[in-house]
């Protein structure tokens, strides 16, 4: 790899050219902007089963971004269309007792399709899981529906919880195109499924599970997934996490309630990372706001190459940590003061950086947790607005020592 300081090209404008000599000189947090919740529609649905496995009829209860919060309230519009979690409930209960914690998710700009069908049944559930997605597809491509060319299919992921969690990996082992999957106090897959995970994975469970402990359930279905993209972790909290209240079920303490929110930031960590919609999700998953939880036993997590996120966004005025999670050994960031290019093959892996611009901006041995960081001060230069920088992470994968890993690019905002 080679990656080196440059002056600016000819084609770069005055405010990139500016942040690339200011990225040259700087190894050295402000958080992103909350987003304020959306109002959420409530609306019941029978999608019809178009794959021959499982139910007729997909019934679901839908939660999303509307209008007003109320039933059968409009979706709110969005160009492009929001993005989809699909829920797999677990056994003897329907989707529609989730809606606490698919709320949470609709607030912050999620479609939550909460599975009602195969109550009782594993397989039945896991063929289920598979349908909804042509069914999500079939209901943005609906005229006149409710949800025509509202839904964002090309980011739909897939969540779980107990019996759902364990059809995570089960659906996932024959993907109809579900982008990642967060397993909630799941069940062990059937048959080690989870080595046919290609996705990123995320597991959360809870010491307080007497339902599905731990140690035979969630640990041994972390441990199967061995062929996961980008990342796997596996969050284990307190004896305050219960089976139940790991999901937003029968909540009725401020533990429970807190430990809720922590799985909802997870799920939403994660599903922001993996989409592409936030530079810093993976900080409410595997960052310090994750670590710093009081209720935390372990986390676990492992990288199949490098994977670059922030502890913001970048902003006028404000110094924001970059992160690179990688496996144990030397790795770094390069990063350069433009836009993400074309893939540009090297000896290791995919460049993403204008090779002209870019820089070793961290490098060094990721520490205990599996992160190297370093610092992108902003100066309050409002020529900088509307530059922007990429970045990329390098380091040891899962097949070799060293290679280059994802890249993202952020725009400075006043």
């Amino acid at each position: 790899m080679s990656v080196r300081p440059a002056t600016a090209s000819a084609t770069t404008s005055p405010a990139s050219a500016m942040l690339h000599r200011l990225l040259c000189g700087l190894l050295a947090v402000a958080p992103l902007a909350a987003q304020s919740p959306f109002a959420v529609g409530t609306r019941d649905v029978a999608w019809p089963n178009t794959t021959g496995s499982g139910a007729a009829s997909l019934t679901a209860r839908v939660l999303y971004p509307a209008t007003s919060a109320a039933t059968n309230a409009p979706l709110l519009p969005q160009a492009g269309g929001w993005p989809v979690v699909v829920f797999l409930h677990g056994f003897a209960i329907t989707g529609t007792s989730y809606v606490p914690l698919g709320t949470q998710w609709a607030q912050q700009g999620f479609v939550v399709v909460l599975s009602n069908t195969s109550q009782f049944d594993n397989v039945g559930q896991e063929n289920d899981g598979r349908a909804l997605f042509p069914a999500v597809v079939a209901a943005n491509a609906a005229a006149g529906g409710p949800f025509q060319a509202g839904l964002d299919t090309t980011r739909v992921v897939l969540a779980g919880h107990s019996m759902g969690g364990g059809n995570v990996a089960n659906v996932l082992r024959n993907n109809p195109g579900y982008r990642c999957g967060y397993a909630i106090a799941p069940v062990t897959p059937r048959d080690n499924n989870g080595a046919l995970v290609t996705t990123p994975l995320g597991i959360v469970a809870g010491q307080g599970d007497t339902i599905t402990p731990p140690a035979t359930n969630a640990t041994p279905y972390y441990n199967g997934v061995t062929n996961f993209a980008d990342l796997k972790f596996y969050y284990l909290l307190n004896g305050d996490a219960s089976h139940t209240n790991l999901a937003g079920l029968f909540v009725t303490s401020t533990a429970g309630t807190a430990v809720q929110n922590r799985v909802a930031a997870l799920g939403l960590g994660l599903f922001r990372h993996v989409l592409g919609l936030a530079p810093n999700g993976l900080d409410d998953a595997v960052g310090p706001p994750a670590l710093a939880d009081a209720r935390l036993v372990s986390l676990q997590q492992q990288f199949a190459r490098a994977v670059p996120w922030t502890s913001a966004g970048l902003r006028l005025g404000t110094t924001v940590r970059v992160s690179a999670g990688m496996e144990p050994g030397f790795g770094g960031l390069a990063a350069a003061g433009a836009p993400l290019v074309a893939p540009l093959p090297t000896p290791f892996g995919d460049l993403r950086l204008d090779p002209a611009l870019a820089i070793l901006f961290v490098t060094g041995i990721a520490d205990a947790n599996r992160r190297l960081d370093g610092a992108i001060a902003v100066p309050n230069t409002p020529a900088l607005v509307g530059a922007v920088v990429a970045l990329q992470a390098f380091g040891p994968a899962r097949n070799a020592p060293l290679l280059l890993g994802g890249a993202i690019a952020l725009a400075v905002a006043p």
